[in-house]
C-alpha cells in the first residue's frame, strides 16, 4: 500500500474513535485446601470473579460455595475439608487494590477511553487525536465509618461466612437466609440476620448477631 493510502486508512480509524482490540488476559488458577477440616485462606492477586474449577476432595469434604468455600478480603477461604482448584478472572490485572477485591467495581461503567496516535509520513509528523468519553453512572458507595476498618459490604461478607461456618455444626447444607440489619458502631460494624441448616427432614433457622472489628468477624449471638 502506498504511503498516502496508509495515512488515509489510519486517519479514518483515529477519527472514528476505533481502537485496536486489547489483548485478552489469561485467567489464573489457585489451589486451596482445608487441612484437617479447618478453615484456610489462599491469597488472590486479582479483583476478578472466582469460580470452582475442579474439586479434589470428596465425601464430607464437598466444596459448596458460601458453605465450605468463598472469598473475602483475605482471599479464597476453604473449610470442612474442601480441597479444590479455583479459577480467578484477571479483570483488572495483577495486584489491584493491594490484592483485595474492589467492592464498588459493579457500580462502575467502563470508559470508552481516549485514543492518541501519531503517524510519520515523508519525515513529517502528523498527529491525530480522537476521543469519546462515556458518561459514568455510579451508585452510592457502601457506607464507611472512621472508627471501622472497612465498609459495610466487607463486614456483611465476613459475617455471612462466619455465620455459615457456625451453623454447619448443627446440620447439613448451611446457608444464609437473609441479612436484616447492618449497623455502624464504635470501632466497626454489627450485622444481624438468619442462617439455616437441614436437620433431618426439617430446615432449622438460627438468628445471629455478628460483630466485625479490626478485619475479623465474631458471632456474638446464635439462637
Amino acid at each position: 500500500m502506498r504511503p498516502i493510502l496508509m495515512f488515509a486508512a489510519a486517519a479514518t480509524a483515529l477519527v472514528s474513535g476505533v481502537a485496536p482490540p486489547a489483548p485478552a488476559r489469561a485467567d489464573s488458577y489457585v489451589n486451596c485446601s482445608s487441612n484437617d477440616y479447618r478453615r484456610n485462606w489462599c491469597p488472590v492477586y486479582s479483583s476478578g470473579r472466582v469460580w470452582l474449577d475442579r474439586q479434589y476432595s470428596g465425601g464430607r469434604g464437598s466444596c459448596i460455595e458460601g458453605s465450605t468455600w468463598g472469598r473475602d478480603r483475605r482471599g479464597i477461604w476453604v473449610d470442612g475439608g474442601c480441597r479444590a482448584r479455583f479459577r480467578v478472572e484477571d479483570r483488572y490485572g495483577s495486584y489491584p487494590n493491594n490484592g483485595y477485591p474492589d467492592y464498588n467495581y459493579n457500580n462502575k461503567k467502563d470508559d470508552t477511553g481516549a485514543l492518541i496516535g501519531g503517524l510519520i509520513l515523508g519525515g513529517l509528523v502528523v498527529g491525530a487525536i480522537a476521543a469519546a468519553n462515556a458518561d459514568k453512572e455510579k451508585a452510592p458507595s457502601p457506607p464507611t465509618t472512621s472508627a471501622g476498618s472497612g465498609g459495610s459490604g466487607v463486614a456483611v461478607e465476613a459475617c455471612r461466612s462466619e455465620a455459615v461456618s457456625r451453623v454447619a455444626a448443627y446440620g447439613q447444607r448451611p446457608r444464609i437466609d437473609r441479612i436484616t440489619t447492618t449497623t455502624a458502631s464504635s470501632g466497626g460494624w454489627t450485622v444481624q440476620g438468619y442462617a439455616s441448616v437441614d436437620a433431618g427432614p426439617k430446615a432449622v433457622s438460627y438468628a445471629f448477631t455478628c460483630r466485625y472489628d479490626n478485619g475479623a468477624a465474631t458471632i456474638t449471638r446464635l439462637n
